[in-house]
């Protein structure tokens, strides 16, 4: 019972996938034709002939394996299916092939069984041979290495068929010049001074950038060479927390505490004295000066 469960799985996997591989070969079209190929892109074998290529429109990848390309439905000997088991079939998103109309397709995958040497229609039909895409060539009206294909003249018209200017095999139709920007430059400023002018600035702004930078450079090595100094001699400042700080700090209690006790201090030191003064007469019965005892009784002594 596992095995015929599984078996129906797979079985119903398979079915699932067939539309949804049919659906996805719709995101292919035919992009651009060259019918005539006289100096145009060659194949391996280095042999110019007719090519069609196919572009991938959507947003994954699409394996066009057992997808046809025919230039008559009802004539099999000119459709051609395209091989299974080359991954070069399978188209990344917004990707492209080219195919050789060369009427060898032992040459290989890329090699189709007719050539493009009649006036036509060139059909793409997914594996179920239902009509995927069709392009109309008038073979009289092909001008050598002109190619033919979608191209966009306005982004509001969309995709228009004809002419294309030049040939991109394997590459987007869109062939627009593109002028570089000095060119631009060039046109806006004749004469160089806007040039001379960025120039300079540049220059200068280099300039005041690096002494800018030298000068940062050169101040932070002299604060670490003088912290390494402090720190040798013992001296470096102690750093200290704002909680630390907070911690040591004094009270307003304390501080309003010594500021009345040295008020009170000064005011017994400077305390109001009387506005008196009292002389008082010093009796002294005694006066060196008025002694004569100095100079009657001390005589001097004289030699013999």
């Amino acid at each position: 019972m596992k095995k015929l469960s599984k078996i129906a799985t797979v079985i119903a996997l398979g079915m699932l996938a067939v539309p949804c591989f049919a659906q996805s070969v719709k995101d292919v079209r035919i992009n651009e034709v060259l019918v005539k190929n006289e100096n145009s892109y060659m194949d391996d074998y280095g042999q110019r002939n007719g090519w069609i290529e196919l572009f991938n429109s959507g947003y994954s990848n699409v394996n066009i394996a057992g997808c046809y390309l025919s230039i008559d439905l009802s004539d099999p000997s000119v459709t051609y299916k395209i091989p299974k088991n080359d991954p070069r079939t399978v188209i990344p998103p917004q990707g492209y092939v080219v195919f050789f109309a060369d009427g060898s397709a032992d040459k290989g995958t890329f090699s189709t069984n007719f050539t493009l040497d009649k006036p036509g229609e060139i059909y793409l039909l997914d594996a179920g041979k239902h009509e995927s895409d069709k392009v109309v060539y008038d073979l009289e009206a092909m001008t050598p290495d002109i190619s033919i294909g979608y191209m966009i003249f306005d982004q509001n018209e969309g995709l228009t068929w004809g002419d294309l200017p030049a040939t991109t095999p394997g590459a987007t139709n869109e062939v627009n010049e593109i002028i570089p920007r000095s060119e631009i430059f060039r046109e806006h400023d004749p004469k160089g001074v806007i040039m001379a002018i960025t120039a300079m600035t540049v220059v200068f702004s280099a300039l005041l950038l690096l002494f800018l930078c030298f000068k940062t450079v050169g101040n932070i090595l002299m604060r670490v060479g003088a912290n390494k100094s402090a720190k040798a001699a013992g001296t470096a400042p102690v750093r200290q927390t704002a909680a630390q700080l907070n911690k040591d700090a004094i009270s307003g209690e304390v501080i309003a505490a010594i500021a009345t006790t040295i008020r009170l201090f000064e005011e017994d030191l400077h305390d109001k004295e009387s506005e008196v003064i009292t002389i008082n007469r010093v009796a002294r019965t005694y006066s060196p000066w008025s002694s004569k005892i100095y100079g009657i009784n001390n005589q001097p002594v004289r030699k013999k």
